[in-house]
């Protein structure tokens, strides 16, 4: 299973899991979108969980602002936990 953090302004990072079936956002107790507010909260969230690759996604409305196109792919890291 790999896990993709996704990075949102604000300080705001929602999580989705990723296996072969798809990916899957974590949610709370009323199904709501689970938010993280730092990436040492989610890696205490995931711990006990086998992860085989970690990445983490920005997306920032600066391409938009500076003219690019909206189709600019937004920036991944891959993270070494």
């Amino acid at each position: 299973m790999n896990l993709q953090i996704i990075s949102l302004e604000g300080h705001i990072y929602l999580v989705e899991t990723v296996d072969e079936t798809g990916s899957h956002l974590l949610t709370d107790r009323r199904n709501r979108p689970r938010k993280f507010h730092s990436l040492e909260e989610i890696r205490d969230h995931v711990s006990a969980k086998n992860i085989e690759e970690i990445w983490l996604e920005q997306q920032t409305p600066y391409e938009e602002m500076c003219g690019l196109s909206e189709e600019t792919a937004p920036l991944r890291i891959r993270l070494n936990w």
